[in-house]
């Protein structure tokens, strides 16, 4: 349980058992901490210049012997407070290097007609960035929205409609069924809803000129496809069904 809660917070497996060996030993020469965790002499000293570096292992010399200990225990805590302040700055320097990724990227999506995500958070970034590209005056046009689908998805895109309204973007969506779902959709501002029985097995979204494709089938998955004249003809689609779904 202490190895594992040490790996947590990002020891190796082998710096979590050198650690908790120092700790029991007080201090050591490296041939009773091997013998002590039943280590590999082969890698001992990079493990414990290892813990020096993260300030979790102190080092003497007596008699010309090199002696090892462990470092106070209140030491985990200031190695991760600087894990963290670590983490805080890597966050800066992303955010300044973002709107550089994002030019370099768009400039070539015209080339990639089309990018598959897989899993719950490979969907969560595809809606996400489908929504974050919106421009004024654009709608969002959903078909063959169902509740049947594995309940997180139900829970994401409850949540995610919320930012949709507050960047006061309308959207449509034809259901697949009539039930509690799609009542709690009915009451959402900026959202039509309609009802057409047992339209497809999968989910269409359409965002301007790009066209989400989703499958919550297993393995989820779902495909974005970056083009204005797909997502056009899927809009005439979408429009025709419209006409005929009930409210």
């Amino acid at each position: 349980m202490e190895i594992k809660l040490l790996e947590k917070i990002g020891l190796t497996h082998n710096e979590s058992l050198v650690y908790l060996t120092l700790i029991k030993l007080g201090t050591a020469k490296t041939g009773k901490i091997l013998q002590a965790s039943n280590l590999n002499s082969g890698k001992i000293y990079e493990i414990l210049e290892s813990l020096k570096s993260k300030g979790l292992a102190g080092e003497s010399i007596i008699n010309n012997v090199r002696y090892f200990s462990a470092a106070h225990p209140s030491q985990l805590l200031e190695y991760l407070k600087k894990k963290k302040e670590d983490i805080e700055q890597e966050e800066r320097d992303i955010k300044v290097f973002l709107p550089e990724l994002e030019k370099s990227r768009g400039a070539h999506l015209d080339i990639s007609k089309a990018i598959t995500y897989t899993g719950l958070k490979g969907i969560k970034t595809a809606a996400d960035e489908a929504l974050d590209s919106m421009k004024h005056g654009e709608e969002i046009l959903a078909i063959g929205v169902t509740e049947k689908k594995d309940k997180r998805f139900n829970t994401f895109w409850q949540g995610w409609s919320e930012r949709r309204v507050a960047k006061k973007i309308p959207a449509k969506h034809i259901f697949s069924e009539k039930g509690e779902y799609s009542h709690v959709f009915d009451k959402i501002p900026y959202t039509e809803v309609r009802i057409l029985e047992g339209l497809t097995p999968v989910t269409i979204d359409i965002f301007g000129d790009k066209v989400l494709i989703l499958n919550y089938n297993e393995p989820f998955s779902c495909t974005m496809i970056y083009d204005a004249n797909t997502a056009a003809s899927f809009k005439n689609f979408f429009y025709q069904l419209w006409k005929i779904a009930k409210k």
